[in-house]
């Protein structure tokens, strides 16, 4: 076990530590190469505008003297603030100013220098804002003090740190001379160089106020070395510099410890939503702090993604602590997942809950690819395996924690559509339900800390080690990211659907691809689908017929339900609707529960089995519903095999083909008819005078379009004497055409003007059509919708759609419906037109009955 009471701060944040004696450790200061001559160099750059800058009669006098005599720290330090004001903005390592004073004069000269250049400034003559190409250099106020150059300090502070003693005293000595000749400013400059000196910085502490301070509050800050000097530190401005950045948290981190935590669980309560880098700064000090306040700080806002991602880190850093502390599920995780911390905690939980024990593998057992010996690398807190529920192997028992982490490690490889080399291994070894319980609560540990794009490698493997109810979870979540800025995302969920490749997995990318109203996510899973299909040798529509569900429905389409004593029969009405009777035939308004003579068992579990059935029928009828409506739109054709299989074989699907009217013929397209049937209650294809009609061979079939039924009143009479309602308009259809005059325009005036609701518009994207391209600044001027033989028809709009707010304008005004054989753009071109008697009679009567509807 590591030791709890250690403080180890941020790797990432030493850097830009400030280091002390006795403090954290960190590297020595490597002076730089040749540092003397790199500055000598940077002085002669600004040789010209030195000497002017010392000409200039507002420079101060000793300032003059001392640039232009024999070397002195003053003179030093109004050379190098000319340098670093040249030199600012820019990549030179101004550190070298330092190193090349420590080389040539020695620490005392260094750390004496640059105890004056923080009082000095470079700026325009008689002006208080500094401008970096004017000349003159000046003496700032008694009370105040440049903060520009504390990289310089800091890398003297560092050379201070790695000193020997004697030369440490000797700065020392020096510096105690310069606090009893200045005031506060230069006095904080020799507390923050040597923070070791506690009567310094005790006595600074005393002499700041909000009024006197000014920016040597950061000084100061940068020097208090225990908890009784932080809490005399009360000078507002102060926690404002704090956050300022990692390495100004890690420094006072490093003098004051854990008496911190108080002071940054007021500022987290105090951030507003939008201080992000503040929060995630906060948060990550406090889950490094080894302190019970820090880490109950964490608990109490850990509603917020950042703080929660921190408390995961502090977890996995402080186990023990966090079994003490934690009372909800990531109480039994630590437990479960740390048994000797459980141990070390148990004194304090006042409990014997003890966790239930998976009896572990051999090392024999263990897949090869997790047989690795190399250094596991960190891992951050919310992928720490040891709270995530153990995987098993086929045999039942489980996978070690450590061998565990190094399929987190694994998964830190996961791509879209290329799963981790030997994980195909792993997987098979091991129990796949378990596998999916693993990596599902792994996602749901980076959905906690608010989904960073560094962890998306947590959903992708799940392509890889879900399995079918994963995917009934994770595809609510992929419809309604894009809504919150998450379209990528979504994408890389649908990527998983991809990757799984079950039926439960295409239905539901199939789902997506028809039914989520964001068009972006619904052409990425229109695209999948395709490719999915093209691998198998199908179409796209061709792939859906393959992935309805049977729902565990009888061969007849109907279902039992059990209670015992009781049985209920299910049916379906037009709409797939589930409907309920009894043995009799009587039809009831609803299932009833069951009662007190039922089966104890079988009531329950056919109730419950009813309500699921309901709940996956609700999903799936709409679709089935649109597809078929759309297929008699668009002429697809079902070859005779496919359809008796597919559609009429297919226990749910076949309730919606009894209640259509299908055409037959050897046109792909639909465009010819050779007949016209329906199909009876025993799956037998009956002609419009109900005589049973074989299907003649190479037909293919599709649902008749009534502008292509010769028959359609014949048959409106038959389903109205058999009751049989459709799911949709078909035999009693709204149909249109062009009057002789129109067919030879190459744009209908019809809707030209004609003012609609904005939404109305917009619902036109359930019948196939599409907004315009978005143009200049996100402008949609048009509507358009595919039409046969690569023709598209459009309707132009005024004022548009602005894309990603369709909602901004609530009316449209229509213009002239126009077809066009290219490509569609702000200004109509005649050459692409055509005349509007070329277009298909069945798309064309669509089209204006899709407009006529608005």
């Amino acid at each position: 076990m590591r030791n709890e009471d250690l403080l180890v701060l941020p790797s990432s944040w030493l850097p830009g530590l400030y280091p002390r004696r006795g403090g954290v450790a960190v590297p020595a200061p490597f002076p730089t190469k040749d540092a003397v001559k790199k500055l000598e160099r940077l002085v002669a750059a600004k040789a010209g505008n030195l000497t002017g800058s010392l000409a200039h009669p507002e420079t101060d006098p000793d300032l003059r003297a001392a640039a232009q005599g024999v070397a002195s720290p003053l003179g030093a330090a109004v050379v190098a603030a000319k340098v670093l004001r040249h030199v600012a903005g820019t990549r030179v390592d101004t550190t070298v100013i330092a190193d090349a004073w420590i080389a040539a004069h020695g620490l005392v000269f260094a750390a004496v220098a640059a105890a004056e250049l923080v009082g000095l400034r470079v700026g325009e003559p008689g002006a208080r804002w500094l401008r970096p190409n004017e000349p003159i250099v000046r003496r700032l106020p008694a009370e105040d003090t440049n903060l520009e150059w504390l990289p310089i300090l800091g890398r003297v502070r560092a050379h201070l740190v790695a000193a020997n003693d004697e030369d440490h005293a000797a700065v020392r000595d020096v510096l105690a001379t310069v606090r009893t000749a200045h005031g506060l400013p230069a006095r904080a400059v020799t507390s923050f160089l040597m923070p070791e000196c506690k009567d310094w910085v005790d006595e600074d502490i005393a002499t700041c106020t909000a009024r006197t301070a000014g920016h040597s509050v950061g000084l100061v800050m940068f020097a208090l070395g225990d908890a009784e000097q932080l809490s005399r530190f009360t000078v507002s401005p102060w926690r404002t510099q704090l956050l300022a950045s990692d390495g100004a948290l890690a420094t006072v981190m490093d003098g004051v410890g854990t008496a911190l935590a108080p002071v940054l669980g007021e500022l987290l309560g105090s951030l507003l939503p939008y201080h992000t880098e503040e929060r995630e700064r906060i948060a990550t000090a406090l889950a490094a702090l080894p302190d019970d306040d820090a880490f109950r700080t964490l608990i109490a806002h850990a509603e917020q993604p950042q703080v929660r991602l921190a408390l995961l880190d502090a977890g996995q850093r402080f186990p023990v602590r966090a079994i003490r502390l934690l009372d909800d599920e990531l109480f039994e995780a630590y437990a479960t997942g740390y048994p000797e911390a459980l141990e070390l905690a148990r004194p304090h939980l006042g409990t014997d809950w003890a966790p239930a024990r998976v009896p572990e593998c051999d090392p024999g057992e263990i897949p090869a690819p997790l047989l690795v010996h190399s250094p596991l690398p960190e891992l951050p807190g919310w992928a720490d395996a040891a709270i995530l529920p153990r995987v098993r192997l086929s045999t039942g028992r489980a996978l070690p924690i450590d061998t565990t982490r190094r399929l987190v490690v694994l998964l830190l490889g996961s791509r879209a559509g290329k799963p981790p080399a030997g994980l195909d291994e792993v997987v098979a070894a091991c129990d796949r339900a378990s596998l999916a319980a693993f990596g599902w609560a792994l996602f749901q540990r980076w959905q906690s800390i608010g989904m960073p794009t560094s962890g998306t490698w947590a959903m992708l493997g799940l392509a890889w080690i879900g399995d079918d109810d994963v995917v009934r979870r994770l595809t609510p979540l992929i419809k309604v990211w894009p809504g919150s800025g998450g379209h990528h995302r979504s994408v890389a969920g649908l990527s998983v659907l991809t990757g799984l490749g079950t039926d439960v997995a295409l239905i539901h990318l199939n789902d997506v691809a028809e039914k989520v109203k964001f068009a972006g996510l619904a052409s990425s899973a229109r695209s999948m689908l395709h490719a999915v299909a093209g691998r198998l040798g199908l179409t796209g529509e061709q792939l859906a017929d393959r992935l309805v569900p049977d729902l565990g429905l009888r061969a007849d389409g109907g279902l039992v339900l059990d209670y015992g004593p009781r049985r209920f029969v299910v049916g379906f009405d037009d709409q797939l609707r589930p409907t309920v009777a009894d043995e009799d035939g009587k039809r009831l308004k609803s299932l009833p529960k069951p009662g007190a003579r039922d089966d104890a068992t079988l009531g329950p579990a056919a109730y419950q089995r009813f309500s699921a059935l309901k709940k996956d029928v609700r999903t799936l009828a709409g679709d089935q519903i649109r597809r078929f409506e759309r297929a008699m739109v668009t002429g697809r054709r079902w070859t005779a095999p496919e359809f008796a299989t597919f559609i009429v074989g297919h226990p749910l699907v076949s309730h919606l083909a009894r209640r259509l009217v299908w055409s037959f013929g050897a046109a792909a397209d639909g465009s010819t008819v050779d007949g016209s049937f329906r199909v009876a209650e025993d799956g037998s294809y009956a002609g419009v005078d109900d005589d049973t009609l074989p299907l003649p061979g190479g037909a293919l079939v599709g649902v008749a379009h009534p502008l292509r039924l010769a028959a359609a009143t014949r048959w409106a009479d038959v389903f109205a004497d058999y009751e049989l309602l459709q799911p949709f308009p078909q035999l009693g259809r709204e149909t249109y055409a062009l009057t002789p005059q129109e067919a030879k325009a190459t744009q209908l005036d019809t809707f030209d003007g004609r003012v609609v609701p904005s939404g109305r518009v917009l619902g036109l994207e359930r019948s196939g059509w599409s907004r315009a391209t978005p143009q200049d600044n996100g402008h949609q001027p048009w509507i358009e919708r595919p039409l046969p033989d690569g023709l598209r028809a459009y309707v132009r709009l005024k004022p548009g759609f602005t894309i990603g707010r369709p909602g901004d304008d609530p009316e449209q005004t229509l213009s002239a419906l126009v077809v066009s054989r290219g490509r569609i753009g702000y200004r109509r071109n005649a050459a692409d037109e055509v005349q509007l008697g070329a277009v298909d009679e069945v798309a064309l009567s669509e089209l204006l009955r899709d407009l006529h509807q608005l």
